[in-house]
């Protein structure tokens, strides 16, 4: 898995990555999958959905999560993400890439935020 591959690049810039995993996967194919692959970073399974829905990666439509990623700030709030990465087998690097690219401007913005507003 190339997001594994790729933690060390999180840690770096002092993010950590978790995993969100909800319906209508299994709380088991999610651990099974985590294991096959060594993932090492936290998976959070969200049965109920309320996490998925209050970070914007919901589909109402299809009832499941869209393959997306959300970016929390130091004060909780998803300052970036994005609903839908592309899923094709040569798309993870360049996904991976444009979380780290939101990464450093969420980071830079909160860098010249000032203490008293953040």
């Amino acid at each position: 898995m190339e997001l594994q591959g790729r933690q060390g690049d999180f840690q770096a810039r002092g993010a950590a990555l978790l995993a969100l995993g909800s319906r209508p996967e299994s709380i088991d194919t999610a651990k099974a999958k985590a294991s096959t692959h060594g993932v090492t970073y936290p998976i959070l399974y969200d049965d109920q959905t309320s996490a998925t829905r209050q970070v914007g990666l919901w589909s109402n439509q299809m009832e499941m999560p869209f393959m997306g990623y959300v970016i929390i700030d130091k004060s909780g709030r998803v300052a970036a993400g994005d609903q839908v990465l592309s899923e094709a087998s040569d798309a993870a690097p360049a996904n991976i890439n444009r979380m780290l690219a939101d990464l450093a401007t969420v980071q830079a913005g909160e860098a010249g935020t000032p203490e008293s507003t953040r």
